[in-house]
This record gives C-alpha cells, structure tokens and sequence, in this order.
C-alpha cells in the first residue's frame, strides 16, 4: 500500500490533541487515533509476509 500518510504519526498527533480536548471531542480524537494505529499495526503485518 503507497500512501504520503505515516500512520503512526497520525496517531500520535490526533492523541496530542485529544489531551488538548475535552468532551465529545476527546472521545472522537481518540477513536480516531486508534483507528491509525489499527491501520500501522495492519500496514507492518503485511509488510512482514511480503
């Protein structure tokens, strides 16, 4: 998969501002911020079986 975003940057930043956030807000950067690593944890999986 070939994309300009590093997951795992993205991640990390959107729990940075999850700190930052209060409320509903914290709670959708959150689920934000796993759903980027869900996708870096998939993106190293299957750069180890190719």
């Amino acid at each position: 998969m070939c994309s300009k975003y590093d997951p795992q940057h993205e991640a990390a930043a959107a729990m940075k501002l999850a700190a930052a956030s209060e409320g509903a807000d914290r709670q959708r950067l959150i689920e934000i911020a796993l759903a980027w690593h869900q996708l870096a944890r998939e993106r190293r999986d299957d750069e180890r079986t190719d």
